[in-house]
């Protein structure tokens, strides 16, 4: 078992490697967006070259400085161009290879991700992404610690009471709540409960509220993520559980003097648990990606509204958005790796990468 996990995270680490390694390289073979602002633009090309990525060249031929201050000078795109007293300091992008090596050498040796560009200009994104981290790992846990019961306990009542009038009851709200996205319904429960009967805020009030308040601004987000998570996780366990109890080792334990209760606690639900507890894992990693657009829509400042921040079009963030997708990215690939070991925590039958 030690040596399946080591060779898969070792996989892992490829794997990331080589989607950061594409996507940087991608990045800077597109156009930039550096801040706007002339004082800050100048203190981020000067960071650009203490990183390594940029070098400066100081043109003191009166000729050519008023060659460039009538722009009749080559144009270079990615160059920046610092107007100083009877000459120009220039800023110009080193070599793609020179740039990722360099920026593997930042990333490896210093956690140096860059910094922002038009979110918070030149504030390190690391630090932007952890003060973030808090609210979407609180808005999706809680949820997490909701909807797991909630389901299972739906689909248990709903594969014990198979074709009566529960089991149609919970199949109905199953059908719709698994239909309706979750920003769908945050818009709904916004109209109803902020807008109509006033009870809860139409929006995220503060990170540093006090008192009810850091509560009740939870409310809303949570339970619009929540409903389609409790819907697919019923729809499974009914699914599931179905299956068992129509199974023939069922049967026999029945046959064996074993109540229908204990037959469905000791048989059953660890049987349905192979196949349920890797879809709990899925779903929270679909959850945290489905969060963003939550976070958007309810003004959370979370990761995901970060995300949208850098996405912005004609306002991209380029250093936001590789750090970011480094974290998505790696939350999916050790969910995957979690996956595969639940199999042989639920049963113990299951062993990952045995020789046969």
């Amino acid at each position: 078992m030690l040596r399946y996990i080591i060779i898969r995270f070792i996989w892992i680490f490829i794997v990331l490697f080589t989607f950061l390694s594409i996507l940087f390289v991608t990045i800077r073979l597109v156009p930039e967006y550096p801040p706007t602002d002339k004082d800050q633009k100048e203190i981020y090309y000067e960071k650009l070259r203490a990183d390594g990525y940029y070098y400066t060249e100081v043109i003191k031929d009166p000729a050519e400085v008023a060659r460039i201050r009538r722009g009749q000078h080559d144009p270079c795109k990615k160059c920046y161009y610092k107007d100083e007293t009877n000459q120009y300091r220039v800023y110009k992008p080193v070599p793609i290879a020179s740039q990722y090596v360099r920026w593997v050498k930042n990333v490896l040796g210093h956690w140096n991700w860059g910094v922002s560009t038009r979110v918070q200009p030149n504030r390190g994104v690391f630090e932007l992404a952890k003060e973030r981290l808090p609210h979407t790992l609180k808005l999706n846990l809680i949820a997490l610690f909701i909807y797991i019961p909630i389901g299972f306990t739906f689909g248990i009542i709903a594969a014990l009471k198979k074709d009566k009038l529960v089991d149609n009851i919970i199949s109905l709200g199953v059908m719709i709540f698994i239909s309706i996205p979750n920003f769908v319904l945050l818009f709904i429960f916004i109209l109803v409960f902020a807008y109509g009967f006033k009870w809860l805020p139409t929006n995220w009030l503060s990170s540093d509220i006090k008192g009810i308040g850091q509560y009740t601004q939870l409310i809303l987000p949570v339970l619009a993520l929540s409903f389609g998570e409790i819907a697919y996780l019923t729809r499974l366990t009914r699914a599931e559980l179905t299956e068992v109890l129509t199974s023939e080792f069922l049967l026999l334990a029945r046959t064996k003097g074993l109540t229908r209760r204990q037959a469905v606690v000791r048989h059953a639900l660890r049987n349905s648990l192979v196949p349920l507890v890797p879809s709990i894992i899925f779903s929270f990693v679909a959850l945290v990606s489905g969060s963003m657009v939550i976070e958007r829509v309810y003004s959370i400042p979370g990761m995901g509204s970060l995300y949208f921040q850098a996405l912005t079009l004609g306002n991209m963030d380029y250093n936001v958005i590789l750090a970011l997708s480094a974290f998505y990215t790696s939350i999916s690939l050790f969910a995957v790796l979690l996956v595969d070991l639940s199999y042989g925590l639920v049963d113990p039958r299951i062993r990952m990468g045995a020789r046969k």
